[in-house]
Order: structure tokens, then C-alpha cells, then sequence
């Protein structure tokens, strides 16, 4: 009954439900391979390197698509304008 009272008491404090604490010992896991984990964050770093590098690509096009549609209406004004 004591727990209950205390459990209750905590809610009050925090506001809500206070996490279970196997919940809030799911992120940190000790035995985990540091190797593994620095070598899973330099596969993700090139993987957003390279993604990087395809945007600034699409970029590139977009840009040059641009400037030639303002070629062409400028052209186009042009024309209507001598008329």
C-alpha cells in the first residue's frame, strides 16, 4: 500500500506517469561494441555525404533549367515587345 501512496505521489511531481525503469534503461546497453557503433556512424555519415552530393547535383540542373527558361521568355518578351 506504501508503494501505492508513493507511486501516486511521483505522478503528482512529474506531472504524469513516471517511466518504467527498464523503459528508461533501453537506450544505454553497456556491452554494446563501440567499434561497431563508430563504424555504423561512418557508414551513415558517407551515406549522407553522398546523398549530399546528389542533391547539390539535382541543384545544379535545377539551376541551369531555371536560366534557360529565363533565357527563353526573356527572348520571348523581346519579340512581343518589337511587335
Amino acid at each position: 500500500m506504501e508503494h501505492q501512496v508513493q507511486h501516486e505521489q511521483d505522478d503528482d511531481v512529474y506531472g504524469g506517469d513516471v517511466p518504467e525503469e527498464a523503459y528508461m534503461e533501453s537506450d544505454f546497453d553497456p556491452s554494446a561494441d563501440p567499434e561497431a557503433a563508430a563504424d555504423s556512424k561512418a557508414k551513415e555519415l558517407e551515406s549522407m555525404k553522398k546523398r549530399l552530393q546528389e542533391i547539390e547535383e539535382e541543384a545544379g540542373a535545377l539551376r541551369e533549367m531555371q536560366a534557360k527558361v529565363e533565357k527563353e521568355m526573356g527572348a520571348t518578351q523581346g519579340i512581343l515587345y518589337a511587335l
